[in-house]
């Protein structure tokens, strides 16, 4: 590590260059390359044009979640220590409003502007290294009271009267529904993989107010430790891990706790919305075991909704980033318009993921709730995208769940996610489209669930 204004030598890097051991070492790497002429016409024949009926009827809005996270040091003479914020933007629009865009073939940028009106932002602030709140004792148990007071705070209700309709609450309801002996028979109730104190555990925590203690050695323990962010977090060195795995849980929570709302106050009102995620639909991390919770409630909705003849709920992960979204810019010139591939496991391992080992259990078992496509739109612009697994779980007997999860006629609604990523893509940005791009602009707004955009969701979706 160098001093303050010392700077590094300009020939410093030729060691690294005249180093045999480095030039063998780079040799032996597998890596992701380009395919030639003859590859690329062998690696494009698996995408197919995607399914277009004659009619179809898109979801009336749009709801859009985005995150950023940082970490500040709280003075320029001591930056080791540290404070972490985190924003989740939200943004609201009907599909009229965005057809008024338009002025001729041009965008007008005083409408586009005006759509922040419907935008909205969750503020996080957290101790990070070397920082404690009054009354602890370390930076850890800091971070985890503050996670779970915010959690539960008034900011995250639908009913500020109500803590139940907080995120907190949202969390109960997914970790109630973990499978296996984790699970809890009761939304109001969940379990602990352990105590972060003394390390026992499995131990059951109530959706209560009171502060709760383990059994066990009487240290206090609350519902959000369930995500094990607390493991990953450090009293003398940056955070940077543990706010980036809180914001990305934050980025799936959210549209969860927006569908609880809404199932509550007017449960058919969910087919009139898109949900759009940004990046796969995956938890990874200590936290990943929320996948399979997130799956089983999403198939518990869709359930009910096609006991009323109506669609599941339309929720796309737009990705743009990552090992896919790279492989796809890759061979998008081989690619023709019009063309669409759900990425089956054993052409992930052989041509994105380097030749990588195969999962025993296939790729993605234990963080993915949903498949990732690619498709390339008839006007010529690429898309990685993801749509829930229309499954309860992975390992039903005598299914064969690699398979039967790129099988196109199991997504109901890839038609419409495939026509609602061609009407809202946008030259903003390269690839992509108007929701995920105007979330992430906006996440410094502050947003309430309690505010305006279930006042939005309110007026617009429920009336």
């Amino acid at each position: 590590m160098p001093y303050q204004n010392e700077f590094a030598r300009k020939t410093t890097h030729f060691d690294f260059v005249k180093n045999p051991e480095i030039q063998a070492f780079l040799n032996s790497c597998e890596y992701l390359i380009p395919p030639n002429e003859k590859e690329a016409r062998e690696l494009i024949r698996v995408f197919q044009k995607p399914p277009r009926p004659s009619k179809i009827e898109l979801p009336r809005l749009i709801l859009a979640t985005d995150g950023s996270y940082y970490e500040s040091a709280l003075n320029d003479r001591i930056p080791s220590t540290r404070v972490g914020y985190i924003k989740i933007g939200a943004v609201l629009f009907s599909l009229e409003e965005f057809a008024n865009l338009h002025e001729g073939h041009f965008v007008d940028p005083f409408k586009v502007a005006a759509l922040q009106d419907n935008n909205t932002s969750l503020a996080f602030v957290l101790p990070s290294a070397n920082v404690r709140l009054s009354g602890y004792s370390s930076v850890r148990d800091s971070f985890r009271a503050a996670l779970d007071e915010q959690l539960l705070s008034e900011k995250t209700r639908f009913d500020p009267k109500n803590f139940h309709t907080s995120l907190r609450g949202t969390l109960f309801h997914l970790a109630s529904r973990r499978p296996g002996e984790m699970g809890t028979d009761s939304p109001f109730r969940l379990k602990l993989h352990k105590c972060p104190t003394c390390g026992k555990g499995p131990i059951e925590i109530e959706d209560k107010l009171e502060q709760q203690f383990c059994p066990h050695c009487g240290a206090p323990v609350y519902p959000s430790d369930c995500l094990r962010l607390w493991e990953e977090v450090h009293d003398y060195q940056s955070n940077g891990t543990a706010l980036s795995r809180l914001m990305m849980i934050l980025e799936h929570l959210i549209p969860i706790h927006y569908m609880r709302f809404i199932q509550q106050k007017a449960f058919l009102a969910l087919t009139k919305i898109a949900f759009f995620v940004d990046g796969p639909l995956a938890i990874f991390g200590n936290a990943a075991w929320l996948h399979r919770s997130i799956m089983i409630y999403l198939y518990e909705i869709n359930e009910k909704l096609q006991r009323k003849g109506m669609p599941p709920i339309l929720m796309i992960g737009l990705q743009k980033r990552g090992q896919i979204v790279d492989y796809a810019n890759m061979i998008e010139r081989f690619l023709p318009p019009n063309s669409l591939f759900a990425i089956e496991d054993e052409y992930r391992y052989k041509y994105i993921l380097a030749n990588r080992e195969p999962s025993k259990h296939g790729f993605g078992f234990e963080t993915y709730y949903g498949q990732d496509f690619i498709f390339k739109t008839r006007e010529g612009k690429s898309f990685v995208f993801g749509l829930p697994y229309p499954f309860k779980s992975k390992e039903e007997p005598g299914s064969d769940f690699a398979h039967e999860k790129t099988e196109w006629h199991r997504y109901i609604n890839l038609p419409v996610a495939v026509q609602l990523i061609e009407h809202l893509q946008t030259e903003l940005y390269q690839d992509a489209v108007i929701p995920i791009a105007l979330a992430h602009r906006y996440t410094a707004i502050s947003l309430q669930p309690g505010g305006r955009v279930l006042d939005l969701l309110t007026r617009r979706a429920l009336a």
